[in-house]
């Protein structure tokens, strides 16, 4: 008997928003938008990555704390990481000569320490 009256609930509910529609005029101001579902889940994961904060301030504001109880200079610490130029010190541009792997490797090391030791060069320059 329950579920008879749960049916009536949601026709009643559905008769009476099918009236509101009905009643509600399209205005110029706000045309009437009309969705599917794969629209919608598109436009919600769209807003949700616009949302998204990378890190809340109470969890920097933890971090902060634990690295100062630990002696460790938050903001020195975020300049050095900011200074850090994530980059290859040597990029192979040419064609490898080598035949087989082993030959590859060795010639990639070689060249790898020929870059190591210019660049060391370079900084003991600046110095």
């Amino acid at each position: 008997m329950a579920s008879e009256q749960d049916m009536s609930n949601w026709t009643d509910l559905l008769h009476s928003s099918t009236k509101l529609l009905e009643q509600a005029a399209p205005s110029p101001q706000f045309p009437p938008l009309q969705r599917n579902l794969d629209q919608l889940e598109a436009l919600s994961k769209k807003l949700k990555a616009k949302a998204i904060r990378p890190e809340a301030p109470s969890q920097s504001i933890a971090a902060t704390r634990l690295l100062a109880r630990e002696g460790i200079n938050a903001e020195h610490l975020a300049r050095d990481l900011k200074s850090f130029e994530l980059k290859t010190t040597f990029e192979d541009v040419f064609p490898a000569e080598a035949t087989s792997v082993e030959e590859y490797l060795q010639q990639f090391h070689e060249m790898a320490m020929v870059s190591a030791i210019q660049e060391a060069q370079k900084d003991n320059v600046r110095s």
